[in-house]
């Protein structure tokens, strides 16, 4: 484009692009910042921060998601493992319960009741009869025998398996002279015992 100045002094030549220049990108942004009253530096950190959440490794509701799910797993396996812990005194229970049966019934029906450990997990009771008649010798009556199994995962200690219990018709104990201490143990490391004595009572200890 050329103007030509008053008083004829000359020509001067301005020249000037035929379109404007693009704005940058930073130049965009900073010139929206400045309409908007913010600073270049705040547009900048506030699409940082953006990026910063879209790289995220769990959203709240995710987080929220997997403690509910731990929530629930444990619920579940929680009463399964306070059932397995209190076995234990279910099986001391038992021992205690087919104990005093037995004197029970000895006393009551004048006969002889055994209480056996065959193994590790069973507890027998049996009816005795005396062989021959009045010969003071007793023996398992066959064809009277309940055996129990103990609670999972519950035991007997391995030095009662193969002893037995025998209660008189008076509900003493024949041929023991001292307390027999009877344990139970678990697979958790815990041991319930009782004791039995020779007058036939039964205590837990």
């Amino acid at each position: 484009m050329t103007i030509q100045p008053r008083g004829g002094c000359g020509k001067i030549a301005i020249e000037m692009n035929a379109a404007p220049q693009k704005e940058t990108v930073v130049e965009q942004s900073r010139r929206d910042g400045n309409r908007s009253g913010a600073s270049f530096p705040a547009a900048a950190d506030t699409r940082f921060i953006a990026v910063l959440a879209q790289q995220a490794g769990y959203t709240l509701i995710e987080a929220v998601v997997i403690i509910a799910l731990l929530g629930v797993l444990v619920g579940i396996a929680m009463p399964h493992f306070s059932q397995q812990r209190i076995q234990i005194v279910n099986a001391q229970r038992l021992a205690i319960a087919s104990l005093r049966l037995a004197r029970s019934n000895a006393i009551s029906k004048s006969v002889h009741f055994q209480v056996a450990f065959p193994d590790a997990t069973h507890i027998r009771v049996a009816r005795m009869v005396e062989t021959p008649a009045d010969s003071g010798n007793w023996y398992v009556d066959t064809s009277s025998v309940q055996t129990t199994a103990l609670p999972v995962p519950t035991s007997f200690a391995s030095t009662l398996i193969g002893t037995a219990i025998e209660f008189n018709s008076r509900g003493y104990i024949v041929d023991l002279k001292s307390p027999v201490r009877i344990d139970t143990q678990d697979t958790f490391g815990t041991t319930k015992s009782l004791q039995v004595w020779p007058s036939g009572q039964i205590y837990d200890l």
